[in-house]
């Protein structure tokens, strides 16, 4: 009822706004004179987008009616055909996949178990790899709602786009704020709907993939009428992604080093005896047990192949052989070393693989359902009354695999023997996530009576309500119930059990537990599970709604044409409450990322307007030449005031040869989370966070060694042996991003001998200040260690560290216990780049059509300079490619159309990050290769389309040569799936067949 009551609240509200300005402009005609210079004509019978229609084409990045296709800014189009003939039915694929987006990493279904910003089964998209919340996207020219769960929301979730709404997207490659507001740093993408419709069209897909996993299905409708007063479109879209889970690929469901000896490339992994092949590093010691108080690991005996026992067992306990033994471990207890060979061999029998591990999903499954409705209706001959509704379900999911580990207490019967046993056994854990996003606009449209020297003037003014209600289940371990476990001494009257460290009001009941016997066994008890591990819900809402009156026409004429404007207003409030299960407010939830309650709101008012000036026309070397001016003025209720403007040029030398150019300001307003987030808490390692590990041969600073030393950690310490627990929220006080934007570009199309070719060249460059983030756990430490006042520099002041224990009964202490990292303005980002997008299209003979198309990226330059002068330049990287592009050609003879598509990402090292070599592989002496070098990549799509009288065919083949991501070595810089990089630019489904099959009636 509270939804139901927010949203017809939010419908009327805008809707009380829109009759407001109807009334108003209704009220202007009728106190016009009669006669006019120029009558106004009555508006077309079709809804208007944003920007403005000519011929089908929709001007982006200008307020200004246009009337032709004359415009700065670079534009880069990408239609329904051509994602139909390539078998794109995911909107997520077809705009991460674009050249301006396929730079960088994108957040898609891919990224299992990661917290990502917007809730687990987001789907974002970062421009030119700036960021989520500085790509701004537009539904036909108006800003679209956060969608999303957890407490991050705030992005765009593209799983709110169905692809069956799109007729074509718009994506303006520079910042645009002072058009389209705040977000707009990166770039804008409009999403232009399809529209016109006069009947109906049914429209079916389907991608099964050749080996099972990971298939695409899409069903979609819609009907329209037009009156002759008004129109209206109704439609329906339903799309099913199927789970990739590991085990359906060899290259994800064995995380194997994939190390070569120097000089021969021979295979160097370590040799699992149970299947006499690479081990496979997927989880490690699961099940087993490490015993804290000396670091020995250990696997339930017997469990296989013996591999190598030391001394003869000397370092077994009852029931358990020691595994992992190495020359390292030896010498710190002056024990004999051991060879090479015998390190293999004990390596190799640790517990890393168990079977439970193929089941967890690399491509998550999701379903989507999504209800749309459009009108208009002419309240007169110059006024349009307009409205549309959006209904969209995404239900998502996830299947991961977590390691239920904790040290045990040590006096327990239970114990066959150890010191400080840490038993570890792994789990299936399940998560699912129910979205429903509303979004809701309405408005009046038409003209306005001419008023001296303005003429051919609209207006329009719409509000709209956009509200995402969401619902997060997560599978953890309540902390009380791992307490009682872990802390029962064995002779309880539930043994194994203690249930005084239950929460009274859970009302739970201990059930029986020996961690020695699950390890043995593989895994707990179906009543142990039951007991260890919970599902809980957790709620998000956030409300999104805007009114935007605008206003556009001619003001008067110049000598070299028409001076035109553009003038608006945008008023918004926005507000954001999650609300995590109890346990994990109540930070009872074990080992897992636990948070309060994030809520807050914003409200901001801008108005803004544009110019286009001709300035020449029919110059020698000058045909045209145009000049854009547009500004912004903004205010937010969370920092205060900021304006915003941008320049562009537009210099049509010859009817072929044209330069652009733009120059421009942009912002980024604090998102709500980034205010407003309640303290999260997460884990990290602690090799990936301090840097007094190993600080007298790591190759450390002066500074840090002498600072690591004064807080009295040895020159071989070796971290603990615990994560580090990291707390982040919103910070205070924080002010807005703001970007320089600059592009210059050049248009070729010649016309010569029927030739019909357009190529565009640009080069852009974005620096953007004040960038907001978390500074990071490892910054902080290395700001802190680093310094010249340590311990009183402020950065010292962020985290604590438990004492340092000398002696091998310490082994693992003097660790990173806590780190505060904050949202903080505290970065800049320096981007640039070059797009080349070229299209080409002849006759050919015995009348065939070849259309030949390419979008081509580079990325020259990119580096983020942080507090302090940390700077991380990672272009080049795994991940971050300098290259990438594709190229299309079409065929087409009459009704048949046959598409090839070609799919690029250049080549990419972490070699200048991490080592191509690790010279004492697992404590062996040995010298091994890694890789960690990726080639260039592509894969190739084809398909054929026939069209018949209403009914189009299209059958094809998705990566046609069936070409594997590309393998990575272990010890990266990234972090991998099975054998491959985990990035979102490498198709991790393989070979795919896909029809299309479409009616219309």
């Amino acid at each position: 009822m509270l939804l139901k009551s927010q949203f017809v609240a939010g419908i009327a509200f805008v809707a009380l706004a829109t009759a407001l300005g109807a009334a108003g402009a209704a009220q202007a005609q009728s106190t016009a004179p009669a006669a006019t210079t120029t009558p106004p004509q009555p508006p077309p019978k079709k809804p208007k987008d944003e920007g403005t229609e000519v011929g089908g084409l929709v001007i982006t990045g200008s307020r200004i009616k246009q009337t032709n296709y004359n415009s700065p800014d670079p534009i880069t189009q990408i239609t329904q055909q051509q994602a139909t003939l390539t078998g794109a039915i995911d909107t997520t694929q077809i705009l991460q996949l674009s050249s301006v987006a396929n730079n960088n990493v994108q957040i898609n279904n891919n990224f299992t178990g990661f917290v990502v910003t917007g809730g687990p089964g987001v789907n974002t998209l970062s421009l030119r790899g700036l960021g989520a919340q500085r790509t701004l996207i537009l539904i036909d020219g108006q800003r679209m709602g956060p969608a999303g769960v957890g407490g991050t929301v705030g992005p765009v979730d593209l799983n709110t786009i169905p692809t069956s709404i799109i007729d074509h997207v718009d994506i303006d490659n520079t910042g645009a704020s002072s058009i389209y507001g705040s977000d707009a740093v990166a770039g804008v993408v409009n999403i232009i709907t399809k529209k016109n419709l006069n009947g109906g069209d049914l429209k079916l897909t389907a991608i099964p993939s050749q080996q099972g996993g990971g298939e695409e299905y899409d069903a979609n409708g819609s009907w329209g009428k037009t009156f002759d007063r008004g129109y209206v479109t109704a439609g329906f879209d339903v799309y099913v992604q199927e789970a990739l889970k590991v085990g359906q690929r060899d290259y994800l469901g064995c995380s194997r080093d994939l190390a070569t000896v120097p000089g021969t490339g021979a295979g160097a992994d370590i040799i699992d005896p149970s299947t006499g092949q690479a081990k496979c590093n997927n989880l490690f010691l699961s099940p087993g047990l490490e015993d804290a108080g000396d670091g020995i690991l250990y696997r339930a005996a017997p469990g296989g192949p013996s591999g190598f026992d030391y001394l003869g067992g000397a370092l077994d306990v009852p029931g358990f052989q020691a595994v992992g033994i190495n020359n390292l471990l030896l010498n710190e207890f002056g024990l004999p070393n051991i060879t090479a060979a015998q390190t293999r061999a004990s390596e190799g029998i640790v517990p890393y693989n168990p079977p439970m591990f193929a089941q967890a999903t690399a491509v998550s499954p999701v379903s989507r359902y999504t209800l749309t409705f459009n009108g208009g209706f002419d309240l007169t001959p110059h006024n349009q009354l307009y409205g549309s509704f959006m209904f969209n379900e995404r239900d998502s999911s996830q299947v991961g695999i977590s390691q239920f580990f904790g040290i045990s207490n040590p006096n327990s019967v239970q114990n066959p023997g150890f010191f400080l046993p840490l038993p570890v056994l792994p789990q299936l854990s399940f998560d699912s996530q129910k979205v429903d996003y509303y979004r809701a606009v309405v408005g009046v449209k038409g003209d306005l009576p001419s008023l001296g020297p303005l003429n051919n003037w609209t207006y329009d003014v719409y509000g709209q309500a956009a509200i995402d209600q969401g619902s997060y289940v997560t599978t953890y371990n309540p902390a009380d119930r791992v307490a009682a476990v872990l802390n029962a001494n064995g002779t309880e009257a539930t043994p194994g059990c203690d249930p005084s460290f239950l929460n009274p009001n859970d009302h739970a009941t201990c059930v029986p537990f020996n961690l020695y016997d699950d390890i043995a066994a593989g895994g707990f008890t179906a009543a142990q599970h039951a007991f260890l591990y919970q599902q809980a819900t957790g709620n998000t809402s956030y409300d999104h709604y805007y009114i935007e009156p605008t206003a556009t026409g001619d003001v008067f004429k110049l000598p070299a044409g028409m001076l035109k404007a553009a003038v608006g207003a945008e008023f918004r409030w926005e507000s954001l409450d999650d609300t995590p299960p109890p346990d994990f407010v109540a930070q009872n939830a074990y080992n897992l990322s636990t948070t309060g309650v994030t809520k807050g709101s914003e409200h901001s008012e801008e108005v803004y307007g544009e110019l286009e000036i001709p300035v020449l026309k029919d110059f020698p070397a000058v045909h045209r030449l145009d000049i854009t001016l547009s500004g912004r003025l903004s205010n937010y209720s969370s920092y205060g005031s900021n304006g915003t403007y941008k320049i562009g040029a537009d210099w049509e030398v010859t009817d072929w040869l044209t330069f652009r150019a733009t120059h421009g300001t942009a912002f980024r307003a604090p998102a709500l989370y980034e205010q407003f987030l309640a303290d999260q808490t997460s884990f990290l390692g602690q090799l990936s966070i301090d840097p007094c590990i190993h600080w007298a041969t790591s190759g450390a600073s002066l500074n840090v060694q002498h600072n690591c030393a004064a807080a009295g950690l040895p020159g071989n310490f070796a971290g603990g042996n615990t994560d580090a627990e990291i707390f982040q929220g919103g910070g205070s006080g924080l002010k807005p991003e703001t970007s320089i934007n600059n592009t210059v570009g050049v248009v070729f199309q010649p016309k010569w001998f029927g030739l019909n070719l357009k190529t565009a060249v640009t080069y852009y460059t974005f620096d953007i200040k004040n960038q907001i983030t978390n500074f990071g756990s490892a910054n902080i430490l290395f700001q802190c260690y680093d310094s010249t006042n340590y311990p009183n520099n402020p950065f010292c002041n962020l985290f604590t560290r438990s004492p340092f224990i000398p002696g091998p009964g310490g082994a693992g202490s003097g660790g990173i216990a806590t780190v505060d990292d904050n949202f903080v303005n505290v970065a800049e980002e320096i981007d640039q780049g070059l797009d080349w997008e070229t299209t080409y299209v002849t006759d050919l003979p015995r009348d065939f059509k070849l259309t030949i198309e390419s979008n081509l990226a580079w990325t020259f330059y990119t580096k983020t300079m942080l507090l302090g002068g940390l700077s991380n330049d990672f272009l080049g990287q795994v991940g971050q490619p300098v290259f990438n592009g594709n190229v299309n050609f079409k065929l087409e003879h009459g009704p048949w159309t046959v598409n090839y598509y070609l799919y690029m990402v250049g080549k990419s090292s972490d070699n200048d990050f991490v080592a191509s070599q690790d010279t004492n592989f697992y404590d062996t002496g040995e010298t091994v290769n890694l890789n960690h070098v990726v080639p260039f990549y592509s894969t190739s799509d084809i398909s054929v389309q026939r069209k018949f009288d209403k009914f189009t065919m299209t059958v094809g083949i998705k990566n046609l040569y069936d070409t594997p991501p590309p393998y990575y070595s272990s010890e990266g810089f990234q972090n991998r799936i099975g054998v491959v990089p985990l990035t979102s630019q490498y198709d991790l489904v393989g070979r795919a067949y896909f029809m299309t099959l479409e009616r219309k009636f």
